[in-house]
């Protein structure tokens, strides 16, 4: 059961790794990547840190 979701799991993010190491010297990219940590660190943190 837990083997097949992880196939699973592996088999959909395979071909966006292959695009990853095809990129990877695309600069806009990894700044897109930082982007969206930045973002996704700051929607957690405004919601860990809310003032009630």
């Amino acid at each position: 059961m837990i083997l097949s979701i992880i196939d699973s799991i592996n088999e959909f993010i395979e071909p966006a790794k292959a695009w990853v190491i095809d990129n990877h010297n695309n600069p806009f990219m990894w700044l897109a990547f930082v982007l969206i940590g930045i973002a996704v660190f700051a929607i957690t943190y405004n919601a860990l840190n809310k003032d009630h």
